[in-house]
């Protein structure tokens, strides 16, 4: 018996498909979700010529992506949070009853045991008079892929068993 590595269910026959340009060996159900590694390419259809001439490429320009400038919370938001609040001189529990929050939330805010929300995140920046988001542009990566630390299959599917 042998396991897919989509699914994780137990089976006599593994099928070799390329899902998401990732070699696997699935079952048979999952076998659907992929293709053949024979006829899959990366790359696509070779082109084929038309004529003897050669015609030169206009550079393509990547198009622009939402999430280019979405904003994201930083990661220093904590200290920022806490830094804010020990210049204006309040406590936790003072800043709490301000802001109409739990202080315990604001105590997780600062040990970063807790991300707040979008809007969590505009309250405190009112009062608090500080930035806790920045722009992510086109030169930022979360992943570059040369970390030993990066995504797997297993963090983006659900197994049932």
């Amino acid at each position: 018996m042998q396991m897919c590595e989509l699914c994780g269910k137990l089976t006599e026959k593994l099928y070799k498909v390329v899902i998401e340009g990732s070699e696997m060996n699935v079952c048979k159900e999952c076998a659907k979700f992929g293709k053949s590694p024979k006829t899959y390419s990366r790359l696509g259809k070779k082109p084929t010529p038309t004529s003897g001439r050669t015609t030169t490429k206009k550079p393509v320009r990547r198009k622009r992506d939402l999430f280019d400038s979405l904003p994201v919370l930083r990661e220093d938001y904590g200290d920022l949070i806490r830094e804010a609040r020990e210049k204006m001189g309040l406590s936790i529990e003072e800043l709490a009853k301000k802001l109409k929050m739990k202080s315990s939330t604001l105590q997780k805010f600062e040990r970063y045991e807790l991300e707040p929300n979008e809007k969590e995140i505009k309250i405190l920046e009112k009062w608090l008079k500080i930035s806790l988001t920045e722009n992510v542009g086109e030169d930022d990566q979360f992943y570059s892929g040369e970390s030993d630390e990066g995504f797997t299959l297993g963090d983006f599917i659900k197994i049932k068993r």
